[in-house]
């Protein structure tokens, strides 16, 4: 090697050694993730047909559909299913509203005949038996807003480049989970791996890549796995195409007239 050669060879080496020793520097900063999250966010009210399919430790499946509401309003959403399979909870309901910084959650049974608030605990109570809570449902469709978020580095994830973020929800007292490890995609900004911990590892929220594609302007999933690590079950999540309908009736998320929608 001659003398010219060997210098070229140690500057490349000091080079490479000083890169490796450079911090990751994230692609965006928190203010641009929250920005490009919202994006995929409609604006106005939506509805979309729903299918769950929760198989539980011993493999018996469950499966459940219907249809689900939301819609943004100022700085809170609200968002509200309604079941029409199996026969047995044909009309059955959920709502939820946050507004002000304050959730809110109720339930309907057409068995029991009432509508009751789900508080405490019981936000974390399967509903309907689908596998999912009234919190997980609330994560799902809207749970990244508030809290904090923290930078942890990028990588690759199924062949596409992704940023791995930390986010510690706002303290509230119906909060589940304390904190939420997200794999996020780059190109769609979605989230497509999530770690849910309350205090230990809970749940794991996968969305399927190949259903993933662009409706009016915004990235979307139309299947969605989530796993219970302590329960031992899993619910697979369809979703069908967004149907943006503006603003939505009010009494949809009306606590004394949701469950008598149709």
């Amino acid at each position: 090697m001659s003398r010219a050669e060997a210098r070229a060879v140690r500057a490349l080496l000091l080079s490479l050694a000083a890169a490796a020793a450079a911090p990751v520097l994230a692609a965006r900063d928190e203010a641009a993730l929250r920005a490009c999250l919202r994006a995929n966010v409609a604006a106005d009210g939506v509805a979309q047909d729903i299918a769950i399919a929760q198989t539980d430790s011993t493999g018996a499946t469950k499966r459940l559909n219907g249809r689900w509401y939301w819609q943004r309003r100022d700085e809170g959403q609200r968002a509200m299913l309604r079941l029409s399979a199996p026969p047995d909870l044909d009309g059955a309901a959920y709502l939820f509203v946050a507004d002000a910084g304050k959730d809110s959650f109720w339930l309907y049974l057409p068995s029991v005949g009432k509508v009751r608030k789900v508080v405490g605990a019981t936000v974390a109570q399967s509903l309907f038996g689908s596998g999912l809570s009234a919190f997980d449902l609330k994560f799902l469709f809207s749970g990244l807003s508030g809290g904090q978020f923290r930078y942890v580095g990028s990588g690759q994830r199924d062949g596409r480049s992704v940023e791995r973020w930390q986010y510690r929800p706002a303290s509230a007292p119906d909060i589940l989970y304390d904190r939420v490890d997200l794999v996020i995609d780059d190109v769609w900004c979605l989230p497509t791996h999530a770690d849910l911990f309350g205090g230990v590892p809970w749940k794991t929220l996968d969305v399927d890549p190949a259903t993933v594609s662009k409706q009016d302007g915004r990235w979307r999933a139309a299947r969605i796995l989530l796993t219970d690590l302590r329960a031992g079950n899993r619910s697979e999540i369809r979703l069908g195409p967004e149907n943006a309908v503006g603003s939505l009736p009010p009494e949809l998320f009306d606590p004394r007239k949701f469950h008598r929608q149709r």
